[in-house]
């Protein structure tokens, strides 16, 4: 019988699906955030923000004639 040695569902496959696309939206994401949008109790879309934090902690120094 054609595909009878799979038995997951039509369900388990979307829901492997959207874990993927979280697991790689959250793939190097230092800062930002991932949202997940659900429509009828399904996955429909995962949006990924990426945040770039600019460092100032050593900004005093460079202005004193250290460098950095």
């Amino acid at each position: 019988m054609p595909g009878s040695q799979d038995k997951r569902s039509a369900r388990d496959v979307r829901d492997e699906m959207a874990m993927a696309a979280v697991r790689k939206a959250l793939t190097g994401l230092r800062f930002g955030t991932v949202t997940v949008v659900v429509q009828d109790g399904i996955v429909v879309q995962v949006d990924r923000t990426s945040r770039e934090r600019i460092d100032y902690s050593r900004l005093e120094q460079v202005f004193k004639g250290e460098g950095i």
